[in-house]
């Protein structure tokens, strides 16, 4: 009997199965590990052979041959552009949250510093205005005198965290809004304040014909008011200021307007667009629960020198390499010994940085796979990509209290040791070091919706992509790869694909999982 090593080096991970040929081929062992070095490089190609000749010791066995397809490595390099915000003339959202709020209740008026409320003229509605300097007992002492002396004050605003301490001691009911950066306000034409208590939202500020008539604004302003009321649905306090000239202001930010006809025509084999807008809006998003403003992009290139070869593999095991020129034939060869699966299927290889589409005697490999999907979800929470790496992967955890958590589907449990006092009201993801806590934006439920959508459009919209190039009528899709790991991602790609699709997990020979297609392909192919 002949042992033959069948070696996968990809982009992430290098795969290694053993197979004796003496009835059949038998699978007598595989194991896998993070590639190093590069794919294509000397680098790689010895740490394959080392975990080839520990798996062979471990066993007892001794390799014979190998089977190897040298491959060059596909760059998939991901990257975030943020979109120009739209204009919205003269109208700012100042806020459309805060630490605290008070009162329930809507006012418009000119902004007045809390301290010249007395001196200021008594015929029009103010918002008064205070500043950090200004403690919440003076500021309602203020308020109430300025009230009292007859004075129109319909709103306050704070910038210390004291809007319950403030309203407890007014005389008259007002909106009430804290940790707000007053000082830009002051100079405003008018301002618009709004605070909503219980589960109501916002009722005027998000009323364009509303917004269009308290601030007078011009007929050709009125898509201001529109796109300024949009924005604010889901919150429960805003305020809205007016400036006092109409002039576009330069924008010296790196922000980028990339227009549709720029989008669709990125969106060849070698890059892919997301926009998280468009997940946010499949997932029925909070406004500004998750950032929207931004699109990520992954673009690929290969490489001019050529990767490592048969040979080097050949000196580094010191054993005979059989060279596989198809590295796409090993892996459907592979994948169609699942159980169950036909000849006609279409197998689909999900890595990190792309998503590989084979059918029979067609293959095309398309940018923006794992590594796409963690940029997109860094973006939205605004995270770092290594906590994104992980949250991204699976359901999440609601800290309730520092030792009871809530899973998605609402059932409770203890945990064994606390979590930080600071981290209670956060959503968890499980990471090497524990339950990691990466956003508090978010609920359970909301995160799940965005996950999941994220998961359809990024990883879901490519495979279409890939599958409409080389099998437009494809019944049977079959999924390997790291990426098939992903229980929701096998649900996403379903769903993009439709209910005429029949979509599946590969399990090579019934017994490798979906990771080693390639590796046992390349021992079918040259034993």
């Amino acid at each position: 009997m002949t042992i033959w090593a069948g070696v996968d080096i990809g982009n992430a991970t290098t795969e290694v199965v053993l197979c004796g040929d003496s009835v059949g081929l038998d699978v007598l062992a595989s194991a896998r590990t993070p590639t190093r070095g590069g794919k294509g490089s000397l680098g790689a190609v010895q740490r394959a052979a080392q975990l080839a000749r520990r798996l062979a010791d471990a066993r007892g066995l001794v390799v014979e041959r190998a089977a190897f397809a040298p491959t060059p490595p596909v760059h998939s390099t991901v990257g975030r552009v943020q979109l120009q915000t739209p204009r919205t003339g003269r109208l700012t959202i100042a806020t459309r949250s805060a630490a605290t709020t008070a009162g329930d209740a809507a006012g418009v008026g000119v902004p007045v510093p809390v301290e010249q409320l007395a001196h200021a003229d008594s015929d029009r509605p103010m918002v008064a205005c205070a500043t950090a300097e200004w403690g919440y007992l003076e500021v309602a002492a203020l308020v109430n005198a300025a009230v009292d002396d007859g004075r129109n004050v319909v709103a306050v605003l704070t910038a210390n965290d004291e809007a319950v301490l403030v309203s407890n001691r007014l005389r008259t009911g007002l909106p009430v809004i804290d940790d707000i950066d007053v000082q830009p306000l002051l100079s405003a034409t008018l301002i618009a304040v709004e605070v909503r208590q219980g589960f109501a939202p916002l009722q005027r500020l998000t009323d364009p014909f509303w917004l269009a008539d308290v601030f007078g604004l011009r007929d050709d302003e009125r898509g201001d008011a529109r796109i300024v009321a949009d924005q604010l649905f889901d919150s429960a306090c805003a305020v809205i200021s007016l400036g006092r000239s109409t002039p576009v202001p330069a924008d010296d930010s790196p922000r980028r307007v990339l227009e549709p006809a720029v989008l669709s025509a990125a969106q060849t084999d070698q890059a892919y667009v997301v926009q998280l807008a468009d997940i946010a809006a499949q997932a029925n998003s909070r406004r500004g629960s998750v950032e929207v403003d931004s699109l990520v992009m992954a673009t690929m290139g290969g490489v001019e020198e050529p990767p490592a070869d048969a040979d080097a593999l050949s000196s580094a095991l010191g054993v005979p390499v059989t060279r596989i020129d198809s590295e796409a034939a090993a892996a459907r060869i592979g994948a169609l010994t699942t159980p169950g699966v036909t000849s006609d299927v279409v197998v689909v290889d999900v890595g990190g940085g792309t998503v590989d589409v084979v059918s029979y005697g067609s293959r095309v490999v398309l940018p923006g796979a794992g590594q796409l999907l963690t940029a997109a979800t860094a973006a939205a929470l605004d995270v770092s990509k290594s906590a994104a790496e992980y949250a991204k992967r699976a359901e999440a955890l609601s800290a309730v209290t520092v030792q009871l958590v809530e899973d998605e589907h609402g059932r409770r449990q203890f945990l064994d040791k606390p979590i930080d006092g600071r981290c209670t009201g956060w959503l968890l993801t499980s990471a090497p070091s524990g339950l990691l806590p990466f956003t508090s934006r978010l609920s359970g439920a909301e995160w799940r919706s965005w996950r999941l959508a994220a998961k359809r459009l990024v990883i879901g919209g490519n495979v279409m992509r890939g599958i409409h190039q080389v099998a437009p009528g494809a019944a049977g899709v079959l999924l390997v790869g790291g990426g098939a790991s992903d229980d929701e991602l096998v649900r996403a790609v379903s769903e993009q694909l439709g209910h005429q699709v029949t979509v599946g997990r590969g399990n090579v020979r019934g017994e490798l999982g979906h990771r080693f297609a390639v590796a046992y392909g390349l021992v079918v192919l040259a034993a």
